[in-house]
């Protein structure tokens, strides 16, 4: 059984930043990249959404007793191999923890680009996850 106030704190939480990321995503690229404050932002904002991403993942998988992934990229497709989420969901995901893993620890990798394109194209996904998740008894 899920714990349901610490999922759907974190469902919650998601939600909040994608509202967020949104907003942020109203910005056209020249605006974005003249403002370092918008970077800042989107860059802390998309990392945290992609680890409550994850947190939602392994608090899924840990609770269900599936096997523990060895990486934050696998816990997708754990739930993928349970029926949350579809293959190309879980891939897509998988992308997703690779990003926070670049915010994380390659901050001066940063493309600040790349991320505005998330901005643009990247976030229909996290909602579809949040979805696919939510209904999880």
């Amino acid at each position: 059984m899920v714990d349901r106030d610490a999922f759907d704190r974190r469902l919650a939480k998601l939600e909040e930043l994608l509202r967020d990321l949104r907003d942020l995503a109203r910005h056209d690229l020249a605006t974005y990249l003249a403002d370092r404050r918008l970077q800042a932002q989107a860059e802390r904002w998309l990392q945290l959404a992609a680890e409550c991403a994850i947190d939602l993942a392994n608090q899924l998988i840990a609770e269900r007793g599936w096997r523990t992934p060895r990486t934050y990229r696998e816990a997708f497709d754990v739930l993928r191999d349970a029926g949350i989420v579809d293959a190309t969901l879980a891939a897509t995901m998988s992308r997703w923890a690779g990003l926070r893993n670049v915010l994380t620890h390659l901050y001066l990798d940063v493309d600040q680009r790349r991320l505005h394109e998330v901005l643009q194209h990247g976030l229909d996904d996290l909602e579809r996850f949040a979805a696919a998740v939510a209904r999880v008894d």
